[in-house]
């Protein structure tokens, strides 16, 4: 059968080393590293009539480690062992935080309060700063459950998610239509993971190639046009990570991480709206540069309606490069402003 549709097909999923065995065949070693025992003992034992599950046998417990299994229908017995009637569950967060890691997901320090019933949060998908996407793996036993899952899922939020199962064979009709009318992403564990060895997982190009076009329904091009242009700055990047340098009186040099490129004020989004001429917020921006990035009563741009301006330039920094906190703060003796990324002139 599969790892994939073992999981699908073991309700918790937990049972007996040989349930596991019976269902995942061969790819059993990919999941192994995953199975940690549980307290209480199996009630029931599986048993196989020609190659095919039948009714199981009940154990009956003779002694500590005397067990024996009947089946309810011949009454056949064998004789059982306490190993064997471990239950074996799946270590959820070891086994998230694997899949995360492999989708580069960003993995939470808690899980939210509620959620579809065998449904769990994998992690964030954050393709760029400003763009979060929750994702969510549900193990359904059955299609009406995978439906039920994805109504709920997307009733608590407007905003777009990623929705991964072991396999598809689960996905109804309704449940695919209602995930494509809300540009949501489905990835079925199938078809997205390559299993290398234990714990070692890669994903497949067409689970990349699927969050790719996930990420370009929802996340602005960076291609300019007349006004603001989108700046591809990386997830969980600090203003401490940025560097602006003017290349003349119009236009900065940019860097973030990997990302970067040459930008005009008004591809900034401080182009006045009247005239198309530079905002106060841009020249601020100048002032700022020309004195290394702070500013205070000395120096020779400095003047009272510079508060005013510094919390529009503020504005404007954070829409443009979407970076939490504040990106110019006040001097350690308080006595002006600093940017907290590093600012220059042109030379």
């Amino acid at each position: 059968m599969g790892l994939w549709q073992a999981l699908e097909a073991i309700p918790g999923p937990a049972v007996v080393l040989a349930e596991w065995r019976r269902l995942a065949g061969a790819e059993l070693d990919f999941l192994k590293p995953y199975l940690q025992p549980r307290q209480r003992l199996a009630a029931s034992y599986p048993r196989l009539v020609g190659g095919e599950p039948s009714y199981p046998y009940e154990v009956v417990e003779h002694g500590p480690n005397d067990f024996v299994g009947i089946c309810p229908e011949t009454e056949d017995r064998i004789v059982l062992t306490r190993d064997d009637l471990i239950v074996y569950e799946l270590d959820w967060p070891l086994f998230l935080s694997d899949i995360a890691a492999v989708l580069g997901f960003e993995r939470r320090a808690t899980d939210p309060d509620e959620l579809p019933p065998l449904t769990r949060l994998v992690g964030d998908y954050r393709p760029t700063a400003g763009y979060s996407f929750p994702a969510y793996l549900t193990v359904p036993l059955e299609s009406r459950g995978l439906t039920s899952a994805v109504c709920m899922l997307v009733s608590t939020s407007d905003d777009a998610l990623i929705l991964l199962t072991p396999t598809r064979h689960r996905l109804r009709p309704d449940a695919q239509q209602i995930l494509e009318r809300k540009r949501c992403c489905f990835l079925p564990l199938e078809d997205s993971l390559a299993a290398m060895g234990p714990r070692q997982w890669q994903a497949t190009d067409a689970a990349v190639q699927a969050l790719r076009d996930f990420t370009g329904l929802h996340v602005p091009s960076t291609d300019a046009d007349n006004g603001m242009v989108f700046f591809p700055t990386p997830a969980g990047a600090t203003w401490a990570d940025l560097s602006i340098r003017f290349a003349d009186g119009h236009s900065v040099t940019v860097r973030v991480g990997a990302a970067g490129g040459k930008y005009h004020y008004a591809q900034m989004g401080m182009a006045d709206g009247r005239n198309a001429r530079p905002t106060k917020q841009w020249e601020l921006l100048q002032a700022l540069a020309r004195n290394h990035g702070v500013l205070t009563w000395k120096s020779p741009d400095a003047g009272r309606k510079n508060k005013k301006r510094r919390e529009l330039l503020a504005k404007d920094l954070k829409a443009f490069f979407r970076i939490d906190g504040e990106p110019i703060v006040a001097t350690d003796d308080g006595k002006g402003w600093q940017t907290i990324f590093a600012l220059s002139a042109d030379d």
